[in-house]
């Protein structure tokens, strides 16, 4: 077993002391947003190796079959294929969708062949990679997650007491397919509208009584973006407010923005995001409109079981498995893992790897070679991997 330090990523939509208080760090007053346990040539994160410091992707590389075990080690060509993250949400992210592996390997390719360097503003493909992703509340959360239904949109904008309302509600009618309505609808607020003036029209609208949770979610993400058309877009989608131990998966093309709360965040090894709207960053409508589904669907809400002590999470996605273990005792078969203690403390112990005793914000990668994993939890710990072959997706 080898201790990990995440990286941070310090966006201006985090909080100041969330994610510092989880790891034991003192605060800079300025937003801490994510903290990463992975390899994503971005941002990887730190091990200790023999009192040496060493980027948790070269650890990998150095000897892949021993840390993943030889079938994850070729299929996924020596890399982690997941990457566990921490959200401390400040203000509301962009309204975004994750690509296909297909749409990512051949975005990446155009933006390269265009010379658009990998850590340049402008650019929205920094690997080849989908991006499907598992969020876990540890915090009461507001996530919009996919498109509601044509008419009830149309019902909202109806409401607004703006010129171009109507219009904008004549589009969600205006063709036979729904999910092409709707992408017109989104197109126009992101493009062609009266942003400042439809968004303090959503914002008057939420005042009145009877306002639902979607406008009020929208009015909300307006005190940050008063002058964005996103709010509208926001105002289209199905709100989630998820408390504590809840869940919501986004799979390839769903269109989704978190709004308020701090959660856990397990997702495939990719940084890929598409964003249109409630952002100072890169906007790409067309590619979002091309990569993204605008048909309504409502969100997807997993539950967890109970597997061998632990709350495991069903296996969405192939990359990445999840469980939670609180006050009990998790046992895990070999295979490459991050444990990652959010509350309390917990002693991790492995066949051939010895024992460790972590305390809260504290985490360890378990390669494959150290075989089966126990973990004994006083509070509450993440623990990460892939799924098993028996079971996988």
């Amino acid at each position: 077993m080898y201790s990990v330090r995440p990286a941070l990523q310090r966006y201006a939509w985090g909080t100041p002391g969330d994610i510092p208080e989880l790891l034991g760090l003192a605060p800079t007053g300025g937003p801490v947003a994510e903290a990463w346990w992975g390899v994503h040539p971005v941002a990887p994160a730190q091990c200790m190796v023999d009192g040496v410091e060493v980027g948790l992707d070269r650890l990998i590389a150095a000897d892949p079959d021993s840390a993943l075990g030889p079938d994850l080690a070729r299929e996924y060509e020596g890399r982690l294929p997941f990457l566990l993250k921490v959200l401390a949400i400040g203000s509301p992210l962009s309204i975004q969708a994750h690509p296909s592996v297909r749409a990512a390997a051949a975005g990446f390719a155009r933006e390269d062949a265009a010379g658009i360097p990998i850590d340049s503003p402008r650019r929205t493909y920094r690997d080849r990679n989908h991006k499907p992703e598992l969020l876990v509340a540890l915090t009461p959360m507001v996530v919009l997650s996919g498109f509601r239904r044509a008419s009830e949109i149309r019902r909202d904008i109806e409401r607004l007491e703006h010129p171009e309302a109507p219009g904008l509600a004549a589009l969600l009618v205006a063709k036979d397919d729904e999910g092409e309505a709707i992408a017109s609808f989104v197109r126009r607020c992101l493009e062609g509208a009266d942003a400042p003036g439809l968004v303090a029209a959503v914002v008057r609208s939420a005042s009145e009584e009877g306002a639902h949770g979607s406008l009020l979610a929208a009015a909300a993400a307006a005190a940050y973006y008063p002058a964005d058309g996103g709010v509208l877009v926001a105002l289209a989608m199905n709100r989630l407010d998820l408390e504590p131990g809840e869940a919501s998966f986004t799979p390839d093309g769903i269109v989704h923005s978190y709004q308020s709360g701090v959660g856990l965040e397990i997702m495939a090894n990719s940084d890929n995001v598409v964003r249109a709207g409630l952002t100072p960053k890169h906007v790409d409508i067309d590619e979002l409109l091309a990569v993204a589904s605008t048909v309504p669907a409502p969100p997807v809400r997993p539950g967890a079981t109970r597997v061998g002590g632990a709350d495991a999470f069903p296996e969405s996605a192939k990359e990445f498995a999840l469980s939670l273990v609180r006050k009990g005792v998790g046992n895990f078969p070999a295979g490459p893992r991050i444990v990652l203690v959010i509350e309390g403390e917990a002693t991790v112990s492995t066949e051939r790897g010895g024992e460790r005793m972590l305390a809260r914000g504290e985490a360890v990668f378990a390669p494959f070679a150290d075989g089966h994993l126990a973990v004994a939890a006083r509070g509450l710990v993440a623990v990460a991997g892939c799924p098993e072959p028996s079971r996988g997706a």
